[in-house]
């Protein structure tokens, strides 16, 4: 066990094998879909998030567009987020404030199978479909660490993140570190005196920053009753569904949202007519703006995030995820089940293409659900055997591990093996356990 994945584990104690890939004809569909809570993240070095939030808009351009490649650093550092004590409180807390207004609301009787975020499904996946043969060299290897909750029912899944020391120590860097967010580049240092350029951070990054419009500032008030100005960046969204007999809980980050439509009046001439005499005996000096008032920062309780309130909730048809295609070659067995598992219910392709040295996006193309249905039932399987698989990680939490978190391990190739934790790390409380 060299690999840094095993780092302060056990001896294997179980192991789970890929599901059969005998055909199955359930239907694979989510039911019951919901959103509980949303946030941004805010630049700050602080953990931060705003709560509801709000993601991008789109902003239509005209086609060609130059995809620049001196825009720098992506939106966020989302190592900042790391420092926290476990990533999940943010979204507690954030559904724990977006559903302040409903009394009836109570976390605990959502009855919730799996909690997880978007990524660690995606991983659980390339398991799920191995059939314990090697998955390539573009295919990662993983571990993901799982709590139990009290209720017996109830799985917390934590993606585990190899300690810096590990990483330069053990070539980790081969693994995936890509987070729901962008990763942060900083300048390289000067060669022999000369100023290097700051990091390629990629033509998905860079087709986001352009086509999206950047959002407004935060007025806020801290502590000490000082106004600050907040910046928010990547947008994340909690959604609760049913899939094949289990109930997820899952946050993933949403790229932007499409504009919302602006009415069109139909009148007839007559009263158009009306109208503008109307309007040319009313007063239509402009009313002074109203001052911004400005929104505290708030501790979360138990909790080492603060938030403010901004943003509104954003209803999920208007949701978008981006992607950017070379030549409009779209990798289909990686993009429809990230679409699927957060049920953004619109996805804009982008046909990158390079003439004389220059990136460009040449078309757009939109999906929605209806014009996915033949790639829903072609990788239809694969939900599956992810769903067989998560349900055989519940009855090794249920059979060794109900008062202590569990590993799973995946090297590439062969079965799943499961080791108790000997060194622990960050994990969700017995407070956080509890509302479940």
């Amino acid at each position: 066990m060299s690999s840094p994945l095993f780092f302060g584990l056990s001896q294997t104690i179980a192991t789970i094998s890929p599901p059969s890939s005998s055909p199955d004809n359930t239907p694979v569909e989510i039911t019951n879909l919901k959103a509980l809570g949303s946030y941004n993240w805010i630049e700050d070095e602080i953990p931060t998030i705003a709560i509801p939030g709000r993601p991008a808009v789109w902003k239509d351009q005209s086609l060609p567009i130059r995809l620049r490649e001196d825009l720098g650093a992506p939106f966020f550092d989302e190592n900042i987020a790391r420092n926290i004590g476990f990533l999940l409180e943010t979204d507690l807390l954030a559904i724990e404030v977006s559903q302040a207004g409903d009394p009836e609301f109570d976390l605990s009787k959502e009855n919730i199978d799996i909690v997880t975020n978007r990524n660690s499904l995606r991983k659980l996946i390339k398991f799920a479909i191995s059939g314990g043969r090697y998955g390539g060299k573009y295919t990662d290897q993983f571990r993901i660490d799982a709590q139990l909750a009290p209720n017996g029912r109830t799985v917390i899944l934590t993606r585990y993140e190899i300690p810096r020391r590990n990483q330069q120590t053990h070539g980790a860097g081969q693994l995936e570190q890509k987070s729901n967010g962008p990763q942060q580049s900083t300048d390289s240092k000067p060669d022999n005196g000369r100023a290097q350029h700051k990091p390629f951070i990629g033509f998905d990054h860079i087709f986001e920053r352009m086509c999206t419009e950047e959002l407004a500032s935060i007025h806020a008030t801290d502590s000490s009753g000082s106004d600050v100005s907040l910046r928010p960046v990547g947008y994340h969204r909690i959604v609760r569904y049913d899939l094949l007999g289990l109930r997820l809980l899952v946050r993933s980050r949403v790229d932007c949202m499409q504009s919302p439509l602006r009415p069109q009046l139909d009148l007839p001439e007559a009263e158009v007519d009306s109208l503008s005499k109307a309007l040319e005996k009313t007063n239509l000096e402009p009313e002074p703006e109203p001052s911004k008032a400005s929104a505290p920062l708030v501790q979360g309780e138990d909790s080492q995030v603060r938030y403010v309130k901004f943003g509104e909730h954003v209803p999920q048809d208007l949701l978008m995820d981006i992607k950017l295609a070379p030549n409009g070659k779209v990798n289909w067995n990686n993009v429809y089940p990230q679409c699927f598992l957060s049920q953004t219910p619109s996805l804009r392709v982008a046909t990158r293409a390079t003439v004389q040295g220059q990136d460009f996006v040449a078309q757009l193309k939109t999906y929605d659900t209806n014009s996915l249905t033949t790639e829903h039932e072609r990788q239809a399987q694969k939900f599956r055997n992810l769903i067989s698989v998560l349900k055989q990680m519940r009855q090794s939490l249920q059979m060794h591990g109900s008062d202590f978190p569990l590993a799973f391990v995946w090297t590439q190739r062969g079965d799943m093996t499961v080791h108790h934790i000997e060194e622990k790390t960050k994990y969700l409380s017995d407070k956080g356990l509890g509302k479940f």
